[in-house]
This record gives C-alpha cells, structure tokens and sequence, in this order.
C-alpha cells in the first residue's frame, strides 16, 4: 500500500521467461488427413532460437532530480519453429487465423518455407543451416516453417489455424466449386492409397464406383451437388468414416462377391448445372456496395434479363458479401422457380446450380463499392440416371412359407393361391402368409432435420442446416432428432440444405417394410437390388421394393427384408421368368424419395432445402412507427407508451433507446418481432350505431406482412379484435381480404374504451392491438414533454445491430391521456365582508392538478346577496386566469376561466377580493372543481 498512498515505489525487476510456450505438441498423434478444403489446428513438430531481448528501461528520474526507482525491465521474445499441418501432399494453403488475427498463410511474417507434405520433399533451408543436427525434411507431412518469429512482449506462439486445401480439392476433381471433393474420390483414395489409406486392396473396391457412367455414385454426388471436406484427425475404424460418408451422400455400402460397393439411394434422374461467378476486391467497410447477378434466359421472365442484387451492410467480409449474395438468389421466387439456386464458393465465389438447364442460360455480373466483378466461369453440368431395373419378378408360387406339422401332402404348391384356404394345424397346408408388410406411423416419424455443417464462408464456425415438412408438422406437432453431426460439409447454404432433406425423406416416407423367404436359387440377389412382389391377398401386383438386407441360414433359406422404392416403374425384369408379361397396372406408391430436387428452404417459408442463418444480413430501417398512449382503461398501474413496429423482410426486430433531449440516449427495451400495422386505403364514416354497420375500415398491412382474420359476434363485442386508427380504438367482426395483405373489415364496434369515434382519411396508421405491440412505462413528469426515440434493428436471427449513429431519431410529445381522471376540489371561505383587494384564500398544490375551461362544475355561495355585480379574481402564481363572480342580488357565483390551467406542485393559487368591494356582500364559501 506504500506505493499507492505516497511511499516508495513497489516496482519489481521482470525476470525473463526461460522457455516457449504453445497451442499443441504431441508425439505419436494422430496426422491429419484432410479431403478437400477444411481448417485445421498445427501441431508443433520442433522449435529452437527462443531469445528475450531486453527491450527498453522504463521510470525516470524523482522529483527535483533525484534518482527514483523505476519500472521493471520488459523483454521482447522470438523463437524458430515447425508447425506439423496434416497429411501430404495437399494442394495448398488459403486463410491463416492466429489469436483474433484473419489473413493468407502466404502473407504471415518470417515464413522460411511452405511445405505441401510431399514425398521425399527437401529440407526447410533455414533449418539445415541453423539446426543442422535435427533437419528433418518431414516427408508426407505438410507443415509451415518460422524463422525467428517475433512474439513481442510474451513468450507464447499464437494460437494458429490454417485453412487446407487437401487430397482431391480443386476442379481437376470434379468438384465445381473448386474447393471440396468428390465422396467417390474421397472413398476410393481412403481405402487405396499405398501411404495413408486403409491397405484395402484396390480390386476388391468395384471400379463403378468411380466411373463416369451415369448410374455410378460419383455421378450421383455430382450431380446433386453433394461435395465434402472430410477432416479425419481422431483414431476410429474406417468403416466408422465410410458410414460417416454414405450416410450424408444417402447411400449404402454393399459387399457383392468379393467387391466393396457403393450404390445411391436415388431413385430419379438428376441433371444439374454448376457455374462459378467469381468477385474481387473487398467490401466497403461502411456498407452499402451493391453487387448483382443477372440471368438471362429465353424461358426465365419473358427472355428479358432479371437480376438479383445484394447490398453490403457495415463491417462485412468478402465471405459474408458472397453469401449475402448467394441468399438474396435464394430468396427471389423468380428464380428459384426457375431452377437456379446459389452457394457460397471460398472467399470471393458464388457457386450457381441450375436444375434441369436449358443450355441457353447466360449469367452476368457486376460488382459496386469496393467490390469488382471478375468473371463467370465454365459451367459444369452433371446426370444421375438410377437403375430402375428389378432383378426378379417374384409371385405367390416363389415365397417359402412356414407349414403345419401334419397333412402336409395336400398336392399345392408352396406359395400359390390354394395354400392358405383351410389350412389348420389339423388339416395341414401352409398357414403362414407368404409376405409380411409392417407398416410404421407417421406420427413417429421425425419431421424436422437438423445438420450440423460447417460454414467456409464463416471461418468454418459451425452452422445448422435445416430441413422440415409443414404439413407433418401441422399434423402431429414438430418431431425433431438430435442434430447429425456431419462437419465433413463445409458448405451449409446448399449441400447441408441438400444432406438435411434427403435425410428428412428416407424418416418420411419410407415406412414400409416387406419380409419374404425365397430358396436358394435366389442366392445372387444382394442388397440395394431391386425386385417385383406380388401378393394378391395383400394387394400388391408388380410392386418394385429395394432389398435392405439378405440373411442365409444353414440349408440355404433366404431371408429378405425389403423397403419401398419410389422411382419410375421399369417394365423390363433383369431375370424374368418363363411366360413373364409386364403387370399391366403395377403397384406405385410414390415418388421421389431417394432424390431430392436442390432447393433451400427458410424457416416457415414455402420452398424445401435447409436453413442456414446469416447472423451478418442487414435488417433494415423499421418502417414508420405508430407511437400512442392508451386509455387509463387499458392500463393496471404505471402510464405506458405503445409502440407498434415492423420491417422488411429481413427484420427481426428493434432495440428501443429513448432520450429527453435527443443527444444522450438509454436502452428502454427490446421488441421482438413485427406488429401488424398499416395505413388505411380508403376514408373511413362516422355513422354511428353499436356496432356501426355501415362504414367500411380499408386497410393495407403489406409492411408488415400481417394477417387479420374473421371473429364470432361475441368476441368482437368483447373487443378480442382491439384496432387502433388515428388515436380511435375499436373492433371488427369480419376481416374479408380484397388483395394481398389487403382487408375491409367491417361490423365495427366504434370509440372502445372511451376514445372518440371519427371519421378518419386514407393514409391514417393502422395497427391491430395484441402481444406484438410492446408497452413501455414513464414516469409523469414526462408529461408535456418531447421525447425522442431510436430504433436500432436487428435481422430475423437477431444479427446485424444498427448502431445509434446509423438510424433516425423519431420525435412524441408525452400526453398523459392514459392518466386515470381523479376529481379533486380547492374549497375557500370567509366570514363578513371583504375589504378592498383583500386575500380572501391562499392554496399551495402537492401535485398536478387540472381546472378545466369555465372552471366547470365549481360552486360558489353567498350568506347575503350582494347590492351590485361583484367580482373575486382567481390568480395561479399572482396572473390572473379566472374569476368568481356574485351579481346582484344573487347568492351564488359564476366562473370563468378562458382555458384549462394546470397547478404542478409548488403553484400558488389565490382567491382576491376586488379594488370596491360590495358593502352587502358577505359570508362567502367556494369550491373550485379540478382533476389529478
């Protein structure tokens, strides 16, 4: 404590730190193996020349120059170092992230070398100089060399992440979008690869697999679009990651004979256009560049161009702007409807997919601000064609079915027609039916999917991509799994949407399962095969189903378990059986469920795909507020300002700051959510009548995108559908819409809860009063006073904050209408007569309190009448403002007062006697009628 109140200095002498600390360094770790484009932690392989060197003396000298004692000697601290990436050889590096740092890896500071993890790659130069003892050239591995990296004044490495562009990034492998890989590739490498793969033998993986035909699964990820970054840097059976892949590419593993298989679960044709658009540039950091794309097509809005434009808010990336951009395609009906959906692709692509293009669709660009337009590039277009080819046709008489153990011998055959009618355990034959259905509910079924992806466009942060059914949802109420981890998606706007509802299917629709036995001349059906059932007990004739799985017992039974299959009906059977004809009218049960048509879906919103939140699209100005205050009939307590909002499309809500002098603001509350205001279309009677039948309240809530709707008679009597318009409340009864977003409403319950009913002009505010509208109490000083109130809005998943400097302040003047009417009374009397300008009463207030105009409802009274007319001024702080009037003759007064004064506490009131008082006039008492 010396030190602070006034002693001698408590500085102490900063020792150097003796060694480095950092992130990670483990021996006998797992090396990364990274597919694709993906971010991943270093691992620290060696590091040496760690010095502190002493930088500067800080103090001085004490007062009147002597010698004071001064602070501890600081040092600054560097050190050499390898950083260990992942598995080689990779293509590259992309972005570095160190401490709260963003940049390129190529642009970090005393880089000696940059290693792609190479075999037999050289040693790092710096290294074999310096450290030639401990030079290792890291073969296999890539990793990133330091040359006395300054750390400044800490002796910790910066906490680094790079961004990796690994095994099979890039366009060369059939990725469009030029950074993630295809699942085929990526499984075929993993198993196969001599160094680093799983030693599975390269004839036993079914070279089909990666083929190009147009049934193979790498056409099918192709041409879904279903492209991975896979980070594999944890310990686990590759079948583990192999399931890991299948699952989100809605495929399964099959071994067929000695080969390992893949075969989608598609089961319609996919063609789909892949087209990378490519910017420069960065954003302006204060917002407002606009960017676009233009479509033209002979098919797309009359074959004139149409474009779609995005404009930056503040403080966005140049990831940020592309995936502004990509949603803002994604939100324009025009478009979509089309066919054309947009991705993110990296730091300075968007990624367009059309779904069964024309050929003739052209896309143009233009950059704004800071950002410039840098091209289109060459469209990769991809098919899936599915087999639909069933292998067998299979019919009554080729099910083996379970027999009694008696008069077996009854000359049927096992699985026709005949077996089942009157067998019995006593008179034997076949009892059990040939084919078992089980059918699952729907109710079980899950109907919301949730993927959790990560987000390239969002430093790789995590991100949810969704996928629901509002009709299942309707019906049974939401049914939502745990989340399917599933970061090997790095792209969450298009192929997370695509993973979620391709899974949100197969939970669905696929409820059905078949069980049947067959002998064992059926041994070469595998799963994933198709077949034909029919059973005519049961209904089914021809009906395509895709097994699921094949057990065999010990005499060569087959037991097959089978699911629906939902893809075009094939005439054709691979192995038909003597006499086969084609079912004229075969079972179909749907369509479309192994295949999903790429779209992307927003919360509640009409299209189908997945949901990823942009925490950085700007929200928007609130639209014009309707800013009141209710009736003291609508409030239990404190005085309330309500205030009804809403915005565009992408506004969430709005912090409310309010000031009382416009220059310093405080945080008053959040509303969340838009109200359902408007302005009236047309002008609006005042006939009268409870309720008023013949006048007309037009409205339009296309601002805020609200909803009215039509109530019984009782409860509009009882107010349930409470409106407000122009300072009049009331209610409707019918709500009939004439437009979109348009309605007359009309059996109006007129001037609710003490306002007045008038008639009101087109362009009035509108607003229907319930919940949305927020409630926001003050004190009653504010009366009378202007005060003025900021808006700071933010995007429908509360991102995107306005700052105070960027909105408008709008002005109310406090009214204090909501004041409950409490009467209150100033009574005064004097005995006698008065004398000339005599103070007959003086009253001091404790509150407000209002006289209205003529001093309505106040009394006076005489005990003699006086001889001539005989006025008593009423003064408020000494000014005159009304007075008390005797005339003659009379014994009791008349008031005036020509306008509603208020006293507020401290405000005097006096009661004065005139100059010639009446010689008559005496024994007076008043009462002065006001109001709280």
């Amino acid at each position: 404590m010396g030190g602070i109140v006034g002693g001698g200095s408590n500085a102490k002498q900063q020792h150097a730190v003796g060694s480095l600390q950092f992130q990670t360094s483990q021996a006998g770790g797992v090396i990364p193996l990274i597919y694709g484009t993906t971010k991943v932690s270093p691992n620290l392989l060696d590091y040496d020349d760690f010095t502190a060197t002493p930088s500067k003396q800080t103090g001085g000298k004490g007062k009147g120059g002597g010698g004071g004692k001064g602070g501890g000697q600081q040092y600054m601290y560097s050190a050499s170092f390898i950083m260990g990436v992942c598995q080689g050889p990779i293509t590259g590096f992309g972005l570095a992230w160190w401490d709260k740092n963003i940049g390129v890896v190529t642009g970090l500071q005393s880089i000696s070398s940059i290693n792609f993890g190479t075999d037999g790659q050289t040693i790092d130069p710096y290294w074999a100089s310096t450290h030639p003892s401990k030079a290792i050239g890291y073969s296999g591995t890539a990793n990133i060399v330091f040359a006395n990296y300054q750390l400044g004044n800490t002796a910790t490495l910066p906490n680094f992440n790079f961004e990796v562009f690994g095994v099979g990034s890039g366009i060369s492998a059939a990725s469009p979008n030029g950074y993630d890989a295809n699942p085929a590739q990526i499984v075929s490498d993993f198993l196969t690869n001599p160094r680093y793969g799983a030693n599975f033998p390269s004839a036993n993986l079914d070279p089909a697999m990666t083929s190009g035909a147009a049934s193979s699964y790498a056409s099918y990820c192709a041409a879904l679009g279903l492209f991975l970054s896979p980070l594999l840097d944890q310990q686990q059976e590759a079948q583990q990651s192999l399931a890991d892949i299948t699952k989100v590419t809605n495929s399964a593993i099959v071994w067929s004979g000695a080969q390992l298989k893949i075969i989608p679960y598609g089961d319609h044709s996919v063609t789909n256009a892949f087209t990378l658009v490519s910017f420069g540039g960065a954003p302006t950091q204060a917002g407002g560049d606009t960017i676009s794309l233009t479509f033209t097509d002979a098919a797309l809005n009359g074959g004139s161009p149409y474009t779609v434009s995005y404009t930056t808010p503040a403080n966005l990336q140049m990831p940020g702007a592309m995936a502004g951009l990509a949603q803002a395609v994604n939100g324009d009906a025009n478009v979509t409807g089309f066919g054309i959906l947009a991705s993110g692709a990296g730091l300075d692509g968007v990624m367009i997919i059309q779904a069964h293009p024309t050929g003739n669709t052209t896309i143009g660009l233009a950059g704004g601000g800071g950002i410039s337009a840098v091209g289109v590039g060459a469209t990769t277009t991809s098919n899936f064609m599915p087999n639909t080819m069933p292998v067998y046709s299979l019919g009554e008489d080729d099910y083996i079915v379970q027999q009694s153990s008696v008069g077996i011998n009854l000359g049927v055959t096992p699985g026709g027609p005949a077996l089942r009618s009157g067998a019995t355990p006593i008179t034997g034959g076949f009892m059990d039916d040939p084919l078992h259905i089980v059918r699952s509910t729907p109710a079980d079924a899950n109907n919301m999917i949730e993927v959790e992806c990560l987000d390239r466009q969002n430093n790789y942060n995590t991100a949810i991509a969704e996928a629901f059914d509002q009709g299942s949802i309707d019906l049974y109420g939401v049914r939502r799994d745990t989340s399917t981890k599933a970061r090997l998606i790095a792209d969450p706007l298009y192929v997370g949407g695509m993973v979620a509802q391709l899974l949100l299917q197969r939970q669905l629709l696929y409820r059905n399962t078949y069980t049947f036995r067959l002998g064992w001349k059926y041994i070469l059906l595998e799963p994933m095969d198709l077949v034909q059932i029919t059973d005519s007990r049961l209904g089914a004739s021809a009906l395509t189903v895709r097994i699921t799985a094949v057990e065999e017992d010990d005499e060569g039974m087959l037991s097959i378990t089978a699911e629906d299959f939902f893809g075009d009906y094939s005439p054709t059977v691979l192995y038909p059986p003597a006499n086969y004809s084609p079912s004229a009218s075969p079972s179909i049960l749907g369509m479309g469920g192994g295949t999903a048509a790429p779209a992307v879906r927003q919360a509640g919103g009409g299209a189908v795909g997945g949901f990823v939140p942009n925490w950085s699209g700007a929200p928007g100005n609130v639209n014009t507020p309707l800013i009141f205050e209710p009736p003291a009939a609508l409030l239990s307590g404190d005085l309330e300002i309500w205030i009804a909002l809403s915005g565009g499309p992408s506004w969430g809500g709005a912090q409310v700051w309010i000031s009382s002098d416009g220059n310093s603001y405080a945080f008053a509350g959040t509303i969340s959510g838009p109200a359902t205001q408007g302005v009236l279309t047309a002008t609006i009677g005042d006939s009268g009548g409870s309720p008023d039948i013949t006048d007309t309240c037009s409205v339009d809530v296309s601002e805020s995108r609200g909803q009215l709707f039509s109530v019984s008679a009782t409860d509009a009597a009882n107010l349930v559908t409470l409106c407000y318009m122009g300072g009049e409340l009331f209610a409707y009864q019918v709500a009939n819409l004439t437009s979109a977003y348009h309605y007359n409403l009309t059996t109006l319950y007129r001037g609710a809860y003490g306002t007045t009913s008038a008639s009101h002009s087109a362009g009035t505010q509108f607003a229907r009063i319930d919940q949305s509208v927020d409630r926001f109490p003050y004190p009653g000083t504010l009366i009378g006073q202007t005060i003025f109130l900021k808006f700071l809005s933010f995007n429908i998943v509360g991102g995107a904050l306005q700052n105070l400097s960027e909105v408008l302040p709008y002005t109310y003047t406090v009214t204090g209408s909501g004041k409950a009417v409490v009467s209150t009374t100033v009574s005064g009397s004097y005995a006698g007569t008065t004398t000339a300008n005599l103070v007959v009463q003086r009253y001091v207030f404790a509150g407000t309190v209002m006289f209205p105009a003529g001093l309505t409802g106040s009394q006076g009274t005489a005990g003699v009448a006086a001889t001539a007319t005989t006025t008593y001024s009423i003064k408020k702080n000494g000014a005159n403002i009304g007075t008390m009037v005797f005339a003659a003759s009379a014994t009791t007064a008349a008031f005036a007062m020509a306008s509603a004064t208020s006293f507020m506490a401290g405000d005097v009131l006096t009661v004065v006697a005139p100059a010639s008082p009446d010689a008559t006039l005496a024994n007076l008492a008043w009462t002065l009628a006001g109001s709280q």
